[in-house]
């Protein structure tokens, strides 16, 4: 299992579902901030990775200078998650992917434009994602390095039928793993045959699906699901 701390770099408007509640933008925070998050992480668990979180990290002017002060500071492993906005730049995936970060994780609400960008409010948001994951694949062959490059789906009631379809289209673009992170205010008892389908479709199309936010139970025979390789502290789903 790969732990890692959640250094949220604030800056960024999530990727979530605008029918189930309005997105907020937080301020993004100062490098100096950061750095010191980062050394009272590693300084209390060293190697253990460290995991940017916020839309905001490929954004923020200071980005590879902090991924190289995590990695000299000495973290195993250096992760983010990002709406893949700011990936659409082929130059950007490979920068990224040179400074060190070997774990990208993309969220979707949606398998297609139709289902995503209506959810997130923003026209063209699906097309970014789906590009930003094809630039990093890219960026990997290209530079001959290793990448996780993971889907993360943010499940709600207003998603909740397009999973199967979502997660095959995930497997398609060539994910390493697609993550089902279930909102806190899903009924499990309605939502959890269409999430074990998409763990389902994830099986015939040769890619992991884990599940998180829905208790073991109400996944039935697929429990194993709730088993995520990635453990990422102080960060939801």
């Amino acid at each position: 299992m790969l732990v890692f701390h959640n250094i949220p770099f604030g800056g960024g408007d999530e990727v979530s579902c605008r029918r189930c509640a309005a997105g907020g933008v937080s301020a993004p925070l100062a490098m100096a901030a950061l750095m010191r998050h980062i050394d009272a992480v590693l300084g209390a668990a060293p190697r253990v990775g460290v995991f940017f979180s916020d839309v905001g990290p490929l954004d923020h002017p200071d980005l590879p200078c902090l991924v190289d002060y995590a990695a000299r500071a000495g973290a195993s492993r250096i992760a983010l998650r990002t709406s893949g906005r700011s990936l659409t730049d082929s130059a950007a995936a490979v920068s990224l992917l040179r400074g060190g970060v070997r774990i990208v994780e993309v969220t979707f609400l949606g398998s297609c434009a139709e289902a995503h960008d209506p959810l997130a409010g923003t026209p063209g948001a699906f097309k970014a994602a789906a590009t930003g994951v094809g630039n990093l694949l890219d960026a990997a062959e290209t530079l001959g390095v290793r990448v996780a490059v993971r889907g993360r789906v943010r499940v709600c009631r207003h998603n909740l039928q397009d999973l199967p379809a979502t997660v095959m289209r995930l497997a398609e673009m060539g994910v390493s793993s697609i993550l089902l992170a279930c909102d806190s205010a899903l009924d499990s008892r309605r939502s959890g045959d269409w999430v074990a389908a998409g763990c389902d479709t994830g099986t015939v199309n040769r890619v992991w699906v884990a599940v998180s936010g829905m208790d073991r139970d109400a996944l039935g025979d697929k429990a194993l699901h709730a088993f995520d390789a990635i453990t990422i502290s102080g960060v939801d789903g």
